[in-house]
C-alpha cells in the first residue's frame, strides 16, 4: 500500500463530484472542514471498524490515479444499486463515499 496524503483523498472525493447524480462531495467544494465532519459522522456510525491504513488499502491501494477515480465511481454506483448507504443530515451517500470522507477525516493535514 502506498501512503496517501490529504491531497490524494480530496482528489478522489472531487472526482466523485463529477459523477452524474452523485452530489456527495458537495461539502468538499465549499469547505474542506465539511469533508472532515462528514467523515467523522461516518466513523461515529461505525465505531472502531476503520483506521486510515485499512481505508486507504481498501479504497485506493496504489494511491490516486485517474483509473482509480473510474473504479471508485463504479463502486459508488454499485453501492447505490445494492442499497449500501450512509445517511447524514438528509444526504444519501454511498458507503464508498462515506469511507472516502472517513479517510479524509483520518488523514493528517
Amino acid at each position: 500500500m502506498s501512503y496517501l496524503d490529504r491531497r490524494q483523498v480530496f482528489l478522489a472525493l472531487a472526482a466523485l463530484t463529477a459523477a452524474p447524480g452523485a452530489p456527495a462531495a458537495a461539502p468538499l467544494q465549499t469547505d474542506p472542514k465539511g469533508a472532515r465532519l462528514v467523515g467523522q459522522a461516518y466513523l461515529a456510525q461505525h465505531p472502531g471498524r476503520f483506521d486510515a491504513g485499512r481505508l486507504a488499502a481498501d479504497l485506493m491501494p496504489h494511491g490516486w490515479t485517474p483509473r482509480m477515480a473510474a473504479r471508485l465511481k463504479i463502486r459508488v454506483a454499485r453501492d447505490f444499486r445494492e442499497n449500501r448507504l450512509f445517511v447524514h443530515r438528509g444526504w444519501r451517500l454511498s458507503d464508498t463515499e462515506g469511507r472516502l470522507f472517513a479517510l479524509a477525516a483520518l488523514t493528517p493535514v
